[in-house]
């Protein structure tokens, strides 16, 4: 739905706690709103979200348990958040937060540069918030001129807003802000999917780099382009022509391709001297050692949900995937154009994986009577059943032969140990691999272990989810946490494509990491290839849209020694949202092959592409379009 359409008059009260007073501004999310707070008439800033994100669990669970986490974050250059909260009357979902008056960097910038000194200021604040925001295990991923306010048009009272939360080592961001960080002038060479693809606090660092560049310069640093040119740019130092010399050498500094090289923290560029040479220590003086456990903002984060029962987890999980995505509309791929500078700071959130308990081990026992040769009976010995991948041992020997047993054995002895013929990991990829519920649903492990599963599945109906679950909880034992994807009856040939391709091996082991799961129209879907060898192959990505047409995406790929990333601008066809599917694979000649297609409907495409050289493995998820 349109902002404009569902704008609040001024005089709505909101939980009678605060009033609007006039609208600000619309983001990709949400609405923002002046309003004052009733009871003290101090102003605030309101972001109410947007229906269609309103009416997801998952996204408000997300947006809730975030939002207490900023509020943590205590420093006089951050915006405070105060509450998230339901107006009853009108069922809108609403974050309070500090009001900022004063115009942005951005703005105060088009009227030309800032002096040093006052660049200089700016610098130390920045830092020193940033520091604090970095102790706290968040990462802001979208610092931009326009996400920085001059309160009272003073640098000395620039603040920070809008900010992104990461996790480590995820497939998809946890965040409010930008999962791409939107501008992408801004945004770190690990963010493009080079350097490994690691967001950390560095990438904060390489962020600010080209903010305080601009504000010496007074206009942007140029890191825009094409897809090939914005990676391409981030190879390299960019140029500080026209930049005053006494910061050439902190700017050099953060602004390295390799995060490695950068500054080790803010602390760092907060306690810089105007003019002061950078130190370059040795590698390993610039690593951040993490703790081994993650600090109590991050495991908040990572933290799914409470259990629920499947009704409830699988309908959270589709919300997500927009299931009304699936109906119509195309996605354009805008291959070689320049990407527009985006106003607006969506924000966007990636689903955390769902809760699935585990059930706890079973153990029973059996007491078979094992009788002695001699007359006397033999006390009952207890030995654990054996389950049905054990190997059995063989029966105790009553040979005439064997000596006399006067007193047995504290545990029963077996002529060979009890061995395990597959192991449970095995098992359980076995059972997923084999399982029949159609030709239009498929099943890839995600991370499997002897008693856990975490599973992302691909089908066109509900119902085989909710069958899967109860049997593969009835053969297994525990419960697996499950990542539902719905597709389209159009996108069923992809899906029987991907149940077809072998399951691969150490060699092949795809990932397939979007930096986000919902992408508004006209900005960037971005995401990285891992886990494979390039000797086996090179490697392919494809879009299917809910109309079942392929997109080739193989010539966005970059790659480099960790696998490849991708940035592909989006632009949708029409004003419904769109959910596709993106399908990445390695095989030998695989980019020829994809690049000789002549059909574009899904049937063929695949029945095609199989007939060509071979696909040694393939792996998929879904990104919703949203007007």
């Amino acid at each position: 739905m349109n902002p404009a359409e569902q704008s609040l008059p001024a005089g709505t009260r909101l939980n009678n706690l605060y009033e609007i007073e006039e609208h600000i501004a619309d983001g990709g999310i949400g609405t923002v709103y002046r309003a004052r707070d009733v009871e003290s008439g101090d102003p605030v800033a309101i972001k109410v979200l947007l229906a269609n994100f309103a009416k997801d669990p998952m996204i408000l669970d997300l947006f809730k348990r975030e939002a207490k986490i900023l509020r943590k974050l205590k420093h006089d250059a951050l915006t405070q958040y105060f509450v998230f909260a339901k107006e009853p009357t009108l069922g809108i979902y609403y974050l309070a937060m500090e009001f900022v008056s004063g115009p942005s960097l951005k703005t105060r910038l088009q009227a030309g540069p800032l002096e040093p000194e006052a660049v200089f200021r700016l610098l130390q604040r920045l830092s020193s918030a940033l520091q604090a925001v970095h102790d706290r295990e968040v990462i802001h991923r979208d610092l931009s001129p326009d996400n920085i306010i001059l309160q009272n048009g003073d640098v000395g009272q620039a603040k920070i807003i809008d900010f992104g939360i990461s996790r480590a080592n995820t497939g998809g961001p946890t965040i409010i802000g930008d999962g791409f960080a939107g501008k992408v002038n801004y945004v770190s060479p690990e963010q493009v999917g080079i350097f490994e693809g690691k967001v950390t606090a560095r990438s904060d660092i390489y962020s600010l780099g080209l903010v305080i560049s601009e504000a010496l310069l007074g206009k942007q640093v140029d890191m825009g382009g094409t897809q090939v040119q914005i990676v391409d740019k981030r190879r390299h130092v960019p140029s500080l022509e026209g930049i005053d010399n006494r910061f050439r050498p902190l700017l050099e500094a953060m602004l390295q391709p390799d995060p490695a090289n950068r500054p080790a923290s803010m602390a760092e560029i907060a306690g810089w001297t105007l003019g002061a040479p950078m130190q370059t220590p040795q590698a390993e003086d610039r690593t951040i050692i993490r703790p081994s456990s993650p600090p109590p903002e991050q495991t908040a984060l990572d933290t799914p949900p409470p259990a629920a029962s499947w009704g409830k987890r699988i309908l959270v999980a589709l919300s997500l995937l927009g299931i009304a995505g699936v109906g119509a509309g195309g996605v354009y791929f805008l291959v070689g154009q320049t990407v527009p500078e985006q106003d607006q700071t969506p924000v966007l959130v990636a689903p955390p994986n769902p809760n699935a308990p585990e059930a706890p081990a079973q153990t029973t026992t059996v007491t078979p009577e094992v009788e002695s040769p001699q007359p006397d009976p033999t006390p009952v010995v207890t030995r654990p059943e054996l389950t049905p991948e054990t190997i059995e041992p063989d029966p105790v020997s009553t040979q005439d032969s064997q000596p006399e047993i006067t007193t047995p054995p504290p545990v029963a002895a077996d002529p060979e140990p009890v061995q395990e013929a597959i192991k449970p990991e095995d098992r359980i990829r076995n059972y997923l691999s084999s399982y029949q519920a159609g030709d239009c649903m498929y099943l890839q492990p995600i991370e499997i272990a002897s008693r856990s599963a975490e599973i992302e599945g691909f089908a066109s109906r509900t119902p085989p989810f909710i069958t899967f679950d109860s049997d593969f909880t009835q053969t297994q034992g525990f419960e697996a946490k499950i990542q539902v994807n719905l597709v389209s009856d159009a996108q069923c040939p992809a899906i029987a494509f991907l149940r077809g391709t072998p399951p691969g091996n150490a060699k092949t082991e795809l990932h397939l990491d979007m930096q986000r799961t919902v992408v508004p129209n006209g900005e960037n879907m971005a995401g990285r290839i891992s886990g494979y060898d390039p000797s086996t192959g090179g490697l392919g990505l494809v879009f299917v849209n809910s109309k079942g047409e392929v997109t080739d995406l193989t010539p966005f790929l970059q790659s480099d020694a960790g696998g490849a990333g991708f940035v592909v601008p989006l632009s949708l066809k029409t004003a419904v949202e769109e959910t596709g599917l993106i399908i990445a694979m390695v095989g030998k000649g695989l980019a020829e092959n994809l690049s000789g297609q002549t059909v574009k409907q899904a049937g063929p495409y695949f029945e095609t592409l199989m007939q060509g050289s071979p696909v040694l493995r393939a792996t998929a998820t879904t990104v919703k379009v949203v007007p």
